[in-house]
């Protein structure tokens, strides 16, 4: 039986069954009254279960990013960082550049008949941060060790091309990323980042043309 819902008496407002909430109805049936907590448990447990799932993925969400960051942040305890470049078919320049944390630079040709020039100098501290820095934009503890090996960097290949190697001394062992520069759809930023290594240590006073093969 239907009664007004602005009755004095404290009263259990139910929905009917496909009125979709435009005919509330009050009831002193004890059974309805039972079902209706029922079911107002339920949406109260589903409810919990919404927020419990919602906190989780906000946790994940502000966490993973973390863990990656701190993983990162552990290029800053590199000891040296090392750049090899590989001859090509050309006249590509080869040679072994090795820069440490205290800023010194040594330069060793692999060029055809030059293996043995070498050359050392001294750069500020705070550039070999900066490689470090590039370093981490270019989230290079996360790049394969063989850029041509990864279909994502590198689907197709051309012949005839240098290989730059990076290699990060860190205190729990060696980080080595083999580029291939036949691999255009390499990361840009470890092209950046090899560029980078150069720049700071001011190779190209050293650097001198290869003999073809």
């Amino acid at each position: 039986m239907l009664r007004s819902v602005f009755s004095h008496r404290p009263r259990l407002q139910l929905v009917a069954p496909g009125s979709q909430g435009r005919i509330p109805f009050v009831t002193n049936d004890p059974r309805r009254r039972s079902l209706s907590a029922i079911r107002l448990g339920g949406w109260f447990e589903f409810g919990q279960t919404l927020i419990t799932l919602r906190s989780l993925a906000i946790i994940l969400i502000l966490f993973v990013p973390f863990r990656r960051l701190h993983a990162q942040d552990s290029l800053d305890t590199a000891d040296s960082v090392v750049l090899e470049r590989t001859a090509c078919f050309g006249l590509c320049p080869a040679y072994l550049l090795h820069v440490s944390k205290s800023g010194a630079v040594l330069f060793e040709s692999q060029n055809r008949g030059d293996e043995e020039r070498r050359a050392t100098d001294t750069i500020p501290a705070y550039k070999f941060q900066r490689i470090l820095t590039r370093a981490m934009i270019t989230d290079f503890l996360a790049l394969p060790d063989r850029i041509q090996g990864d279909k994502r960097f590198c689907p197709r290949s051309m012949t005839d091309h240098p290989t730059a190697i990076v290699t990060i001394f860190l205190p729990s062992g060696p980080r080595r990323v083999e580029d291939y520069h036949g691999c255009y759809w390499a990361p840009v930023g470890l092209r950046q980042l090899e560029d980078a290594i150069d720049t700071i240590a001011g190779v190209s006073r050293w650097i001198r043309p290869n003999r073809r093969r």
